[in-house]
Formats: C-alpha cells, sequence, structure tokens
C-alpha cells in the first residue's frame, strides 16, 4: 500500500515537472548547418536561454526552465531575430527561413506569438507604404510642381500613420491581457517613431497596466512596465498641472525680474501687446541660432504691435549682457536673476530645455508655445493680417 502511494506521488511530481520550463522546435530553410539561440527577457536585459546548431533539415530544438510567462528573442547567426512569447509549458513549433527569421514565420502552440506576427504584417505594410512615398518624394525633388507633390505626400503619409495608430489602439483595447501588447505598445513605424504616444494615449498605457498586473503580477515584462507606468503617471500628473498654468488661453504666472539696467520689470506691463515670452542664454547654442529669427520678426512686427521678453537663465551679468550685444538683441526687454537652472522662472514655467518660448495675446493669454523658426513667422502674420 505504501509502495502505490509513492509510486503515485512519484507520478504526480513527474507530471508536475513537465509542465515547466519551454521546448520551441522548429524547421527554417536555409538553415542547415548553422546556428540559433535564445534569449529570455529578465527585469531590463536579456539573458541567454539555449542554442542549437540545425540539422541538415534545417530543424532545431530549444528548450529551458521557465516560471513565469516573458519574451524570448530567437536569433540566427547574422543577428536577424524574432520575437516570441512564452509561458511556462508552452511547446512551440515553427517554420519558416533562416536568414529572415520574422517574415513569413508559421507558429503553432503560442496563440500570442501568432497574434504578434499578425500585428507585424500589418506595420510592415504601412512601413513599406511610407517607403513607397519616400521615393517619390525624392524622385520629384526637380519638379516645377515640388510644393504640390509634397503636400500631397504629407497627406498620404498622415493616413497611413493614422490608420497604423488606430490599428494599433484596436490591437490594445482587443487583446490588453494578453503579453503581446506589451510589444505592440511600443512598436516603431519608423527609427524613433513610436505609433503609440505614452502621453496621449496614457488611457490605454493604463488600462494595459491594470489588466496585465492583475493577470501576471510576477512576469518580469509586466513588473518592468509597471514601473514604467508609475514615472509615466508622475510626468502625466506634471503635465497637467504645466497645462493648468500654462495650457492655450491660460493667463501665466506674471514674471518680475532684474532688466540690465538693475529695474524690476514685469511681464504684465505689457498688456496690449502681442508678447513673445522666450526663455534663453548666451550658453545655449540653439537659442544663439534663433535670435536672427527673432530680430526678423520684431523688425517687421513690432510697429503693429508685436514685443519680446526675453528671460535669460545665465550666470553671470558680463555674459548675458554680452550675449545680447553679441546678436543684437537691444531692441526689446529683457530680465534675468542669473540663477541659471536654479532661477525662480524654471520652477514656476516647468522649463525642461531651452530655447522655450509662449505666445501671449494683447490680454496676455496663451495663444502657442514653441513658435521657432518659419512657424513663428506664420502665426504672427495669421495674427497681424499679413
Amino acid at each position: 500500500m505504501l509502495g502505490a502511494v509513492a509510486g503515485g506521488v512519484l507520478l504526480l511530481l513527474a507530471s508536475c515537472d513537465k509542465g515547466k520550463g519551454y521546448r520551441v522546435e522548429g524547421t527554417l530553410e536555409g538553415g542547415a548547418g548553422r546556428s540559433v539561440k535564445l534569449e529570455l527577457v529578465r527585469g531590463n536585459h536579456l539573458e541567454m536561454s539555449d542554442s542549437a546548431r540545425l540539422d541538415q533539415e534545417g530543424r532545431f530544438v530549444l528548450k529551458g526552465p521557465l516560471e513565469q510567462p516573458t519574451f524570448g528573442v530567437l536569433r540566427n547567426d547574422r543577428n536577424g531575430t524574432v520575437m516570441l512569447i512564452l509561458h511556462p509549458g508552452d511547446r512551440l513549433k515553427l517554420y519558416g527561413s533562416y536568414d529572415d527569421l520574422e517574415k513569413g514565420l508559421q507558429v503553432e502552440g503560442s496563440e500570442d506569438t501568432r497574434l504578434y506576427l499578425l500585428f507585424r504584417d500589418t506595420l510592415r505594410r504601412h512601413i513599406d507604404s511610407l517607403q513607397v512615398l519616400n521615393r517619390i518624394y525624392r524622385d520629384s525633388l526637380q519638379s516645377p510642381r515640388i510644393g504640390e507633390i509634397t503636400h500631397d505626400l504629407r497627406l498620404r503619409s498622415q493616413r497611413i500613420l493614422d490608420d497604423q495608430h488606430a490599428f494599433t489602439r484596436r490591437f490594445v483595447r482587443q487583446h490588453a491581457g494578453s503579453l503581446v501588447s506589451l510589444l505592440v505598445i511600443y512598436q516603431q513605424i519608423a527609427p524613433g517613431t513610436y505609433v503609440m504616444d505614452p502621453m496621449k494615449d496614457f488611457e490605454d498605457f493604463v488600462l494595459l497596466d491594470s489588466v496585465l498586473m492583475q493577470k501576471y503580477p510576477a512576469a518580469d515584462p509586466v513588473v518592468t512596465f509597471h514601473a514604467q507606468m508609475a514615472e509615466l503617471r508622475s510626468r502625466k500628473r506634471q503635465q497637467e498641472e504645466m497645462d493648468r498654468i500654462l495650457g492655450i488661453g491660460r493667463v501665466p504666472p506674471d514674471i518680475a525680474l532684474p532688466d540690465p539696467q538693475g529695474d524690476t520689470l514685469r511681464l504684465s506691463s505689457l498688456r496690449g501687446k502681442v508678447v513673445l515670452l522666450d526663455f534663453w542664454a548666451s550658453w545655449c547654442a540653439p537659442c544663439r541660432q534663433e535670435n536672427p529669427n527673432l530680430v526678423r520678426n520684431y523688425k517687421k512686427f513690432h510697429k503693429k504691435g508685436f514685443e519680446i521678453f526675453q528671460v535669460s537663465l545665465d550666470r553671470t551679468r558680463e555674459a548675458w549682457l554680452d550675449g545680447i550685444r553679441s546678436d543684437h538683441l537691444e531692441a526689446w526687454y529683457h530680465v534675468s536673476d542669473l540663477g541659471y537652472w536654479r532661477s525662480a522662472v524654471v520652477k514656476l514655467y516647468h522649463i525642461q530645455a531651452i530655447p522655450t518660448n509662449f505666445l501671449l495675446d494683447r490680454d496676455g493669454r496663451i495663444i502657442a508655445r514653441n513658435l521657432r523658426g518659419e512657424a513663428l513667422t506664420k502665426k504672427l502674420e495669421e495674427i497681424f493680417g499679413e
């Protein structure tokens, strides 16, 4: 009797062990004799899990322990990759091309990975469409109709971007309980250009964080995303506070600081004028590059009621005044407490970088932010009717 019980326990343990870990096997055309390896996402880094050399038929097997769901990166010997979504006990079968792991890959045994590859197919089609438009633009540079062509291409590009954005949002909402959405929400349609914007699409990020934390609270990708969401929520609160104080239509906080002669000058004293409130410093190269544009616009619109109120984040009076003289900025108003990034205006106006500017109407309300170059000229032309 005791032996039978012990045998039952051993059988139960064997059954439990079988469910742990993962197994990925596949056949990759053109991969005979070559190698693949699988790395798993652990926190903020990739950890090598297993590798294999493909046999003469292009077959391979990868396996290893896995306690929580995570992402796997399957990599060939040319550093080509495809993302896999793995759960403990998964048995995946892959069929595709060794040289392009992602394109045309067929997956069995992982619905999450299958969904991800379907999403990538749609994204790839939109990327290809944008590249076609880019080629049309390059081929049209010498055309006398380049302005008209560029306008049309911009409209078509924006429609493609809007379509991909709408598709991505629907996908994330439909699959909020799947790890695939963590991959999807950070996809790029061009290098450095993300489909989803954490601030603009904040509700979708919150939804995903909430659902996945309930479902997979110990999974590395979910834990990492949850930590990122804490930072995002803080940024969102700061953005809302800034919009409450410095949003379009708001009257910004008054500024009362010394001018170059040491007299206190108030921003509010310029009511009745259209005012560019500009934060700059003599040590700021982008600020100095923009100053000639300010000079041109001041000369063009000052007699019609345009004024400039420049606030410097310089550290010394000498550097501040030298910057004014060198860039020929004497015609308008200047103030500074010479506090550098510790200046009172930095916190008051939530300044994180310069140049930063606000365009104020005659009532002192914000009507635009961070207008530079041609954008500033066009806005002033709109205001003054040119």
